[in-house]
């Protein structure tokens, strides 16, 4: 008998169960969403993203464009249809290596089937596709045999790119931007700061709020408390609920991320991952920290939701805006620079993607350090300030 009135003083097991089972469905719910949107975005940012080759193509590049002009050459002179399409079906090579020889006799040349092969097989080894150099000569070949009041040398494919940029409204300065910009990276900041944090953010708003206020205002806390529970441990066990869900949460995103990030890439940063999501739970935890001092301070529902609600809302609305101040959106347009300076005014903004992403690389740049400092110091700050708070304060009982 006296073992079941032991009075739990900083931890409840009883009541960790009874909170696991009344908000195990929400917790599940949101863990599928973020798995579903994290691998999502890795499947787009795999699509997007321009990986370069370590091989150098520009001798088969060449080689090839001279080929295709001899065979653009040889059909203009004989009336034949020879072309790169029927070359690779392999249907009619003979005819293919008379071409190269006739032009080896009148040109100086040395092209052979062999060479064409050669050259296809070299960019073959390219990220780029061959149709896409195939589509690249067409134009250029169309551009050379213009004729009547302009000179070759005036029709180039940059000026026409530039001159149709220009009556679109956008300039060249904006398209060298364009080039340089990095979509994969933008949609890694995207999702790291703005769309991969808002179901979580969802889920711990809820979650603070339930745990404490929302049952003091409900009067079940007084069932609680009328066990051997003190409110130390009340406190304290749903903390730690608050510290070991989110955790559970992203560490498995991670891993499901990291697998899939497996199947889309040649090549994975594995410590940059780990650092990124590393980095993602700590930020969650200073808001979680926020929300659940929020719900100890206030014995209404209502007005906790609306502080930790609140909060999170406007973390979120203004890490969204202040990506519009990204280097990335400045480049592509879509951007003004001025609005970087929400990036202050938001905990998100302490959450440095590209610093992070840098972990695992030769460069790795730690500026991150004291921004992950800062808001492990508002986790921890906020979670003590709130478990203090339930313990001292009048309850409405």
């Amino acid at each position: 008998m006296e073992t079941n009135k032991k009075t739990a003083r900083f931890f409840s097991k009883p009541l960790m169960g009874q909170t696991i089972k009344a908000n195990w469905g929400l917790c599940v719910a949101i863990l599928l969403i973020m798995i579903l949107l994290g691998n999502v975005m890795n499947y787009a940012m795999s699509m997007m993203a321009t990986e370069k080759s370590d091989v150098d193509v520009t001798e088969y590049q060449e080689n090839f464009y001279t080929c295709l002009g001899a065979l653009a050459t040889y059909d203009t002179m004989t009336q034949q249809e020879l072309s790169y399409d029927d070359f690779i079906s392999g249907d009619n090579e003979a005819a293919y290596e008379t071409a190269f020889e006739m032009l080896n006799a009148q040109a100086d040349m040395d092209l052979s089937t062999k060479g064409f092969q050669e050259a296809i097989d070299g960019l073959s080894q390219s990220d780029i596709s061959l149709e896409k150099y195939v589509k690249q000569f067409e134009y250029v070949y169309a551009l050379n045999q213009t004729n009547g009041v302009f000179d070759k040398e005036e029709l180039t494919i940059s000026e026409m790119l530039t001159v149709t940029l220009d009556m679109m409204g956008v300039s060249s300065d904006m398209v060298e931007k364009m080039s340089e910009m990095n979509p994969a990276s933008m949609m890694n900041q995207m999702y790291y700061t703005a769309m991969g944090l808002l179901p979580i953010f969802i889920l711990i708003v809820i979650l603070a709020n339930s745990l404490i206020s929302s049952q003091v205002d409900r009067g079940s806390m007084a069932y609680v408390l009328s066990t051997p529970t003190k409110r130390s441990a009340v406190a304290i066990t749903q903390m730690v609920f608050m510290i070991i869900v989110p955790l559970l949460i992203i560490a498995i995103v991670c891993a499901t991320r990291i697998g899939t990030t497996y199947l889309f890439y040649d090549e994975v940063n594995v410590p940059g991952i780990l650092a990124l999501f590393g980095g993602m739970y700590i930020l969650v935890e200073a808001v979680c920290g926020l929300c659940y001092m929020g719900s100890c301070i206030f014995s209404q529902s209502r007005k906790s939701m609306a502080f930790g609600g609140g909060l999170a809302v406007w973390f979120f609305l203004a890490s969204m805006i202040g990506l519009f101040g990204s280097e990335n959106m400045v480049n592509t347009g879509m951007g003004v620079e001025e609005l970087s300076v929400f990036n202050k005014l938001t905990l998100v903004g302490l959450y440095d993607v590209d610093a992070l992403s840098t972990v695992g690389t030769g460069s790795v740049d730690t500026a991150f350090v004291w921004k992950l400092l800062i808001l492990l110091a508002v986790a921890i700050v906020t979670y003590a300030i709130g478990a203090v708070r339930f313990s001292k304060k009048d309850l409405p009982l």
